[in-house]
């Protein structure tokens, strides 16, 4: 039994290459890998020595010959073409190891010139895992280091890989190399294309976890992470990826050049997280995300029922608890600042499912490690506007939905400050006070369901209203809310008031000022209701559904 091995990711690869060595199969390889092996002291012949022909151009060129290629491909079951690799004295190859160039992972380091990319994109080993992949029924691949270890005792066992291991391992080979290709393509097209959505499009994904359960009990579930170069791979999201718990060198922001996500979090402490969790965490990281002061955000069912901006974070979560605390219990909170002692204390005196933020001082986890079945999660990266880099060409920050028979996908719904048009249709002007919560109120609606109504006073949100049929609901659900609060308060509304009726039950409970994309042809039955009762209104010809 012949064996070529050649593998760019050398974790278990001594020990693997000793078993077989073990069982008399002859190990051939190439640079780097014959020389690790060499220095462990296992048998090992070069490539040269199979083909007749050096390595050259650098390296580029050591396998890509057809002592190599006949010997994987060669079907064992036809009698010419055994009688071909007699002819031309090649020697059948039964196992094939290897993993490739580590591409992703070098053009996600910002110095990566395009030279060194190149250097990166593998050739010979690709050609290898595909023609072994190919050829399945005769030939076992592996590409991954924790299938090394089933196989050894799959050949211990019986002298081969079974057939079944060896299609399940040609599966993982080619979605291997899909991986790699999709990795490659996606950072060809960012320097040559201003195309958002081209023709093709491959997406990586890389399974980070199995969970409990989805949705409901009887769903099955995973979690997945994007794997290609826009994760902007490094040793602790690798890790994440390969289930290897990274150590934090502190609790703290550490320095990271990758943007905050859920699926890049460390989980400190809790229970395991379900599916529900990572969606209503999903929700919180995006909502205070989109504020520069110290904010704290309560989730409940990926709604925001509670949310509000402070001179401090423990404010912050006061004031955010306080707008809804009936359906704070239970829930997901998000903060976009470190978690310090006095937050940790103050919100250990709920229940809630999980928090995420930036990191959590020493004080805080010591305080929180009493709530042994509380869910942390640590970004690693601050959390904020700054934080998050938005670029319509890269697929990894596009909205994906399904829809039966495919996927929709489209730009994320990212709008700076700047960015948000303000015209003053009505009579009055709003005051500074009412302007700041309007902008406050207007970043807070975009997290939430439509039809969406937001009210909003001192930075504080008070009342929600979501997912309703119909927008005059969904004010009429916030007003309740927000009760005796709902005086002085502003309002956001997602979409424009197709009715002036919305306008008319905000105004009786005592809202002052309005922010809404307008576009409606009744826009001036809105804007005489609101002159009438004295509201402020900015229209921003931007509306901000959440389907």
């Amino acid at each position: 039994m012949r064996a070529i091995i050649s593998v760019a990711d050398k974790t278990g690869i001594v020990a693997f290459a000793q078993g077989l060595s073990a069982l008399n199969v002859e190990l051939f390889s190439t640079g780097g890998t014959a020389q690790a092996l060499t220095a462990a002291g296992v048998p090992v012949r070069s490539i040269t020595e199979m083909t007749g022909f050096p390595e050259i151009l650098d390296g580029r060129v050591k396998t890509l010959h057809p002592a190599v290629h006949g010997g994987i491909l060669a079907r064992r079951d036809r009698e010419a073409h055994m009688a071909e690799l007699e002819e031309h004295h090649i020697t059948p190859i039964d196992l094939v190891i290897c993993n490739l160039y580590p591409f992703a992972e070098t053009v996600a380091r910002p110095d990566t010139t395009l030279e060194n990319a190149l250097e990166e994109i593998d050739i010979g080993g690709v050609t290898l895992v595909r023609a072994a992949a190919k050829n399945f029924p005769s030939v076992t691949v592996i590409v991954q280091p924790e299938d090394y270890e089933s196989v050894l005792e799959e050949l211990r066992a019986q002298g081969n890989a079974s057939a079944e291991t060896r299609r399940r391992l040609a599966a993982v080979a080619f979605q291997h190399t899909a991986m790699y290709d999709t990795a490659i393509a996606e950072y060809l097209r960012k320097g040559t294309s201003d195309e958002i959505f081209p023709e093709e499009l491959t997406l990586g994904l890389r399974r980070l976890s199995l969970l409990k359960y989805g949705e409901n009990p009887h769903q099955q579930a995973a979690l997945y992470g994007w794997g290609g170069t826009a994760a902007g791979l490094d040793e602790r999201s690798l890790a994440h990826a390969n289930g290897v718990a990274m150590p934090a060198t502190s609790n703290s922001v550490q320095t990271h050049h990758t943007p905050p996500s859920v699926a890049g979090a460390r989980q400190l402490q809790g229970k395991e997280l379900g599916f529900n969790n990572f969606l209503d965490l999903d929700a919180a990281l995006n909502t205070v995300a989109n504020f520069k002061p110290p904010a704290a955000v309560v989730v409940k069912h990926t709604n925001p029922c509670g949310l509000a901006c402070g001179d401090s974070l423990v404010e912050s979560y006061r004031r955010a608890h306080g707008g809804d605390p009936i359906s704070a219990y239970g829930g997901i909170l998000g903060f976009n600042r470190e978690v310090d002692e006095a937050t940790a204390r103050e919100l250990s005196q709920i229940f809630y499912e999980a928090i995420i933020a930036p990191g959590y001082s020493p004080e805080a986890l010591q305080v929180l490690a009493a709530k042994k079945n509380l869910r942390l999660l640590a970004t690693d990266a601050p959390i904020g506007p700054q934080s998050v880099k938005t670029d319509a060409h890269d697929p990894y920050q596009l909205d994906v939905r399904r829809v039966s028979g495919g996927l929709l996908l489209q730009s994320s719904d990212m709008i700076s400050d700047t960015d948000v048009p303000r015209k003053v249709v009505s009579e009055r002007e709003p005051t500074l006070d009412e302007l700041t919560d309007l902008l406050f109120a207007w970043k807070a609606v975009q997290q939430v369901k439509s039809n969406a109504i937001v009210l909003a006073r001192k930075l504080t949100v008070v009342g929600v209203g979501a997912g309703q049929m119909n927008r005059v609901y969904s004010v009429r659900i916030a007003v309740d809310r927000a009760g005796d609060r709902a005086r002085g308060s502003v309002l956001a509304s997602d979409a424009f008031f197709p009715f002036p009726d919305s306008v008319e039950m905000a105004a009786k409970a005592g809202v002052t000022a309005i922010i809404q994309p307008g576009g409606s042809i009744r826009d001036s039955e809105v804007i005489r209701v609101a002159n009438k009762s004295g509201i402020a209104m900015i229209v921003t010809g931007q509306r901000h559904f959440r389907h």
